[in-house]
């Protein structure tokens, strides 16, 4: 494949800047795409393990069920300060790199 031949006469430079400005459109519609397909996926991705990680609670406090949102917000926040959850944040955030496993990977 030989070079693509240079651009000399005026017409020949409006030509080339007019291709190139519709290879630009073309670009930034192109990136809107993936744009929006990543935040869609980023979406999906954080629908997905919300829902886990409900059922996951649900499942440990069946009680939360027949509770209004108020009550299980307030339950959650009792359980997530107290000092055994503090203490195992703690521990977590300190050993977190080297104990780092793949998602699924452990209890189910």
């Amino acid at each position: 494949m030989g070079r693509r031949k240079e651009p000399q006469t005026r017409e020949e430079l409006q030509a080339a800047m007019e291709y190139a400005r519709e290879q630009i459109r073309q670009l930034q519609n192109q990136e809107k795409l993936y744009t929006n397909a990543y935040s869609k996926e980023e979406r999906r991705l954080r629908t997905w393990r919300l829902c886990r990680e409900a059922g996951v609670l649900e499942h440990l406090v069946p009680e939360l069920k027949n509770m209004t949102e108020q009550e299980a917000a307030s339950f959650i926040k009792t359980a997530a300060t107290s000092q055994e959850a503090q203490e195992f944040l703690r521990k977590r955030g300190t050993s977190h790199d080297e104990t780092d496993t793949e998602p699924n990977s452990g209890e189910n």
